[in-house]
């Protein structure tokens, strides 16, 4: 134990991540095949714990930020306290994402499909996009249109 408060010093001198170079000098330093694997060992354990420790942090600090949201701003469970109102801000909010999109897929067919000319109208053209971008990022998230994005502006690189 004396060896692993050793190896724990080191690391907090050196500063976390690099078990890999302490290992490197147990390899240089120590002789016996045996004191190496416990030592090895001993650095697993405490570089897992280093990583099971910052799993937790991160998690707690997630439960802190959404708890925090839910006493800002409350949850469905508090609508229904509300009433009639309480309900219609629930079916408003739970019939956003579908009525948006299914404006967004009548805009895209009327539009690719030639029903309705955007070339002639820059400001409609650029609206057209924006709203495409924000209502598919919304209901898809940030990922799907970071590899739209690139594709929709070659696109119009082409077009001009």
């Amino acid at each position: 134990m004396v060896i692993m408060k050793l190896f724990e010093k080191i690391q907090a001198l050196l500063g976390g991540g690099l078990v890999k170079d302490v290992g490197d000098l147990v390899d240089r330093f120590v002789t016996t095949g045996a004191e190496k694997q416990q030592i090895k060992a001993e650095l697993m354990e405490l570089k897992h714990r280093h990583e099971v420790d910052a799993l937790k942090l991160t998690m707690e600090a997630e439960q802190e930020f959404n708890q925090r949201i839910k006493d800002l701003e409350g949850t469905a469970k508090d609508l229904h306290q509300s009433g009639w109102m309480g309900k219609a801000v629930l079916f408003m909010r739970g019939a956003q994402r579908p009525l948006w999109g299914y404006f967004v897929a009548y805009m895209d067919f009327m539009v690719f499909a030639g029903r309705w000319n955007l070339n002639n109208n820059e400001q409609l053209e650029s609206a057209f996009w924006i709203i495409n971008f924000l209502v598919l990022g919304f209901l898809f998230g940030e990922r799907a249109v970071k590899n739209v994005a690139p594709l929709v502006g070659e696109m119009m690189s082409k077009k001009r």
